[in-house]
């Protein structure tokens, strides 16, 4: 078992989830590492100590978390279009999670221009400051990743971006960052890191702040949130596989450890699921045979994503086989109950449970009566483990009122954040029955 006290480190969680949010979108696609590589080599330049530098990475991989809640997903130009808004809710979405207080603080200006942070700052502490020094940084940053070009020869792209950045310092750009990104951005290798190779940041940033096994739990409900307001269908899985399987692993007797390991795989199970479209995960029918080949390849992406955290090997495997089955009938790794340990079938198990007794906008959530006769049909068809399925049906209601509370509290909060878009026509029909039939379509 790993140390529990050095389980991880933020830098590697940090990079995995910019790597999720490549996911969403192909215009996204490293935007957050070009952003990050910049803002670190300006903070470095200006001379900031270590750590205002590493709130610049951190939140220059986060800044545009909030654009999760957009109804159709905007690319990156258009996010820059909606930039204070989408930065505001990003702030929110982070704020309360243990150790993201400042980043949150860092991200709620990252887009203001200087000219509207300086108007901010003449009542600010030396604290809040430090914070908005760092957000004109990313600002900064961001705006030239913005700009960048990958189909373009970069060199030629760098001397009209190094006018634009000087022809607006001190009033868009705060000066001492334009004025270190002039003399840094004078090296060709920054524009052709920031291009070609922008995770680079990720080998070179410095010293790594260790994260215990607690501190990942808390940190990995990051990207469950992510994944979870994405869609109102999916408003609360996470939490409630979370909750079901950290339940379901303790009475099967694994260590404290292994259960907050558990814990960690149910919030991050769906992470692949960000590569699905929207009009896919809200598609209240049945999928059909394209959309269906897309849904079956998100526990591939979600095990890529994982397996690129220091750590999380285990874990990893335990959320990438969610919808593997015992005969080997599952997906997409068509793995068999040789391959498939404790916690992978726990994972699978507390995967249905929670998705069919959760409500969905399209129908309500099955009774005991329901849930265990569907559980125990998986099992005895040989596609989850029987031993385990007795196991949840015979605590059903105690793990139930765990999934209950977990599920309650994430649709909370994707409520309060305004994550309720209109019901279409085709949801009400099936949310009122005329339609409606059961199906698990890899939720």
């Amino acid at each position: 078992m790993t140390d529990s006290a050095h389980f991880t480190d933020l830098r590697s969680l940090l990079g995995a989830l910019a790597a999720s949010m490549d996911l969403i979108d192909a215009n996204l696609e490293r935007h957050h590492e070009r952003t990050a590589y910049l803002a670190y080599l300006i903070a470095e330049e200006m001379g900031l100590e270590a750590e205002l530098a590493y709130q610049c990475v951190y939140a220059s991989l986060l800044h545009d978390v909030g654009a999760i809640l957009s109804d159709e997903l905007p690319d990156v130009r258009e996010i820059e279009r909606e930039a204070r808004q989408i930065a505001s809710l990003g702030a929110g979405m982070l704020r309360d999670l243990p150790g993201m207080e400042q980043i949150a603080g860092v991200i709620e200006y990252s887009q203001c221009s200087w000219q509207s942070a300086t108007r901010c700052r003449r009542d600010a502490d030396e604290s809040c400051q430090r914070l908005m020094t760092c957000s004109g940084i990313i600002y900064l940053a961001d705006r030239v990743a913005v700009m960048l070009d990958p189909k373009a020869p970069v060199l030629t792209q760098a001397r009209n971006l190094r006018r634009i950045v000087a022809s607006c310092r001190g009033t868009v750009f705060c000066p001492e960052a334009a004025d270190a990104f002039l003399r840094l951005s004078e090296r060709e290798f920054v524009w052709l890191d920031a291009l070609l190779n922008p995770r680079f940041l990720l080998i070179f940033t410095g010293e790594i702040t260790s994260l215990s096994l607690e501190r990942a739990v808390a940190l990995t409900k990051i990207m469950s949130r992510i994944i979870d307001f994405r869609s109102p269908f999916t408003a609360m899985h996470s939490a409630g596989v979370a909750a079901s399987a950290s339940a379901l692993a303790e009475l099967a007797g694994m260590s404290r450890e292994e259960r907050l390991m558990m814990e960690i795989a149910g919030d991050l199970h769906d992470v692949g699921k960000l590569k699905v479209p929207r009009r896919i995960l809200e598609k209240p029918g049945p999928l059909d045979q394209d959309e269906m080949d897309i849904m079956r390849e998100h526990p591939y992406y979600t095990r890529l994503i994982l397996m690129s955290v220091k750590g999380f090997e285990q874990i990893a495997n335990w959320a990438g086989f969610h919808h593997e089955k015992l005969d080997g009938s599952g997906y997409p790794f068509h793995f068999g109950g040789e391959d498939l340990d404790t916690g992978a079938r726990i994972l699978a198990i507390s995967d249905i449970f929670s998705a069919i007794t959760e409500d969905r906008p399209y129908r309500a959530g099955m009774t005991k009566e329901e849930s265990i006769r569907i559980l125990r049909s998986h099992g005895e068809n040989g596609g989850l483990d029987p031993a385990l399925v007795g196991l949840l049906c015979d605590h059903y209601e105690e793990i139930d009122r765990r999934r209950a509370l977990a599920s309650k509290a994430a649709s909370e909060r994707y409520t309060a954040f305004g994550g309720v878009r209109a019901e279409t026509a085709e949801t009400a029909e099936w949310r009122e029955g005329k339609r409606c039939v059961f199906r698990t379509r890899g939720v």
